[in-house]
């Protein structure tokens, strides 16, 4: 597993990962599995590093270093492009770490035998302090996966450092937590250029002078993210498609991108049978908290397993682009609350004829709750919803965000923080995997832009679509939404429904968090064909396969008090 991490205190008798690479002692400070790490030093001992793929230039850190003050280094926390973590030794025994603003570089803290420690997995905290799955946090992840649960983590006594923010400690055990995050505000063409500039640099950072593939799905995201790789360097462009089906749909558009762009080097991946979702359950490593992708998992592994046979090392997924450029019609919230009556009304009345319904729904879910869940979740108990709600609250640096833009960041940070599960997965296979519509510099560009601009039912992806006009084929851009596999659940269901079953009685059942027969009752009917809210429902499956995995905790990360 690539990860690393920090522990102030007395450096004799301190702990630190079995075969890490320890950076200084001191405030000791380490990097396990090849991260990505750069260093620079300045006068009276002061040391940054900067761990992850960042666009700064050696010179930019050695000026930044010279010059190490806490305002400089927040702007430097957003200024590069990637997904990166600053920390800083200021040679008298105080550290200080910044939070990636978009939650993709999370950072995790704990105490051990009164040290502060801090990581960027809190899996490798958990085997160091022996904690065990936090159930305050489960209930919440159930109930709403992207939602904040602060002073938490998905393990017990370990937490979350809030994203754009920075913590600091002192040897004395000392700590603090600072907000740092900016709010930036552009027009939308300006949005749109920075938009396409972060991009380019956030996919060049990573894939230049390496041996690099890319989804490839003929979609408007993954294709993006193909192109932009080629530009610096042959790619293999990976797509998927069912055994016995080698034309039309997903693969005729992303033979087409391959034909116009000679340095993507075109592969197929065959799905079958043993790819379906449910197939081969309980075979994931433990990761940091519930992979979004463990029911899909047979075909996650086996993508790894291919690619890792071609020699790839950096793998580019498009995950992030749907919650950034696809939103709800959340910004009708902020079009009430700024009376721009006659906007809400021409958006409510476009987006009913969208869903075929009536313009008073929407209108009447400005009126009401926006916050509220429309869709009710019978295989939760009580005590869940209630310790859910007692555990989450808003990010605390969302109050002056509107609306719709409170619930992009939301979005945004929880696929930038379980994005970090899913690589530690492919580290298993030894590669690296990057998700560049996670970045910080993208989603704050995103965000830049004004909601009510972000959103429309007669575009598909608006911004993108503008930030990326004249580099892709007119035909992706014209595109659209692409199908959807909801049959493939269906059909891995009814393959596998004797071990989905048994995972309803186990240990979410034990802990009273779950409705054991309600689940089962649905279950059994999305195998009949029912229509059922598998993104409810995969969540759920997913923590408990988590959970079984959880027993071995303390045996993933081995630590040991260096001779």
């Amino acid at each position: 597993m690539k990860w690393f991490g920090g522990m102030l205190g007395r450096p004799v008798g301190a702990p630190v990962p079995v075969g890490a690479r320890v950076l200084w002692r001191g405030a000791t400070v380490w990097s396990a599995g090849d991260v990505p790490v750069r260093q620079a030093r300045g006068a009276g001992g002061l040391r940054l590093a900067v761990f992850g793929p960042c666009g700064a230039t050696g010179t930019e850190l050695t000026r930044l270093v010279e010059r190490a003050e806490f305002g400089r280094i927040d702007a430097a926390a957003v200024a590069w492009s990637g997904a990166y973590t600053l920390v800083l030794d200021d040679g008298r025994g105080t550290v200080t770490v910044w939070a990636d603003p978009a939650g993709a570089a999370p950072v995790y803290l704990s105490t051990a035998g009164n040290n502060p420690v801090w990581a960027s997995s809190s899996l490798a905290l958990a085997s160091l302090v022996g904690a065990g799955p936090d159930t305050a946090w489960l209930a919440a992840h159930l109930s709403d996966p992207t939602a904040w649960v602060p002073g938490r983590s998905a393990w017990t006594g370990v937490e979350q450092l809030p994203p754009g923010y920075r913590w600091t400690a002192t040897e004395h055990g000392t700590c603090a937590i600072t907000p740092f995050r900016r709010e930036l505000r552009l027009a939308w063409s300006d949005a749109v250029q920075r938009l396409r500039e972060d991009l380019t640099d956030g996919v060049a950072i990573r894939v230049t002078d390496r041996m690099a593939s890319s989804d490839l799905s003929g979609g408007l995201d993954s294709t993006t993210l193909a192109v932009l790789a080629s530009k610096c360097g042959p790619v293999v462009g990976l797509t998927y498609h069912p055994k016995g089906r080698e034309e039309g749909g997903d693969l005729d558009h992303a033979r087409t991108v391959a034909h116009a762009f000679p340095r993507i080097r075109h592969r197929l991946m065959a799905l079958g049978p043993e790819h379906l979702p449910f197939t081969d359950l309980g075979t994931l490593p433990l990761t940091d908290e519930p992979a979004p992708s463990a029911i899909t998992s047979a075909q996650l592994l086996a993508q790894f397993r291919h690619l890792a046979s071609d020699g790839i090392a950096v793998h580019l997924t498009g995950d992030g682009g749907d919650s950034l450029f696809m939103p709800p019609p959340a910004h009708l919230v902020d079009l009430a609350r700024s009376g721009r009556l006659l906007r809400l009304a021409r958006d409510a009345q476009t987006w009913a004829r969208l869903y075929r319904t009536s313009p008073w729904k929407a209108v009447a879910s400005v009126v009401g709750d926006p916050g509220a869940t429309a869709v009710p979740m019978p295989w939760l108990t009580t005590n869940t919803l209630d310790l859910a709600a007692s555990a989450t609250m808003p990010h605390p640096d969302t109050s002056g965000l509107g609306h719709a833009d409170r619930l992009l960041l939301q979005e945004a940070r929880y696929v930038g923080r379980t994005a970090a599960t899913e690589n530690q997965l492919a580290a298993v296979h030894g590669i690296t995997m990057h998700n560049p519509f996670t970045d910080t510099r993208v989603v704050e560009s995103v965000l830049a832009a004004p909601a009510a601009d972000r959103w429309s039912a007669r575009r598909y992806k608006p911004m993108l679509s503008d930030a990326v006009a004249g580099l892709l084929p007119p035909s992706v851009l014209g595109r659209g939404a692409k199908g959807i596999f909801t049959a493939d659940h269906h059909q891995g269901l009814r393959a596998n429904q004797s071990a989905v079953l048994d995972l309803v009685d186990g240990h979410l059942a034990a802990l009273g968090l779950l409705r054991p027969a309600a689940l089962r009752s649905l279950l059994r009917n999305a195998a009949l064909g029912a229509d059922v809210p598998w993104g409810l429902i995969e969540p759920v499956l997913g923590t408990e396969l988590w959970l079984r995995a959880a027993e071995s905790v303390t045996r993933t990360v081995r630590w040991e008090i260096p001779a």
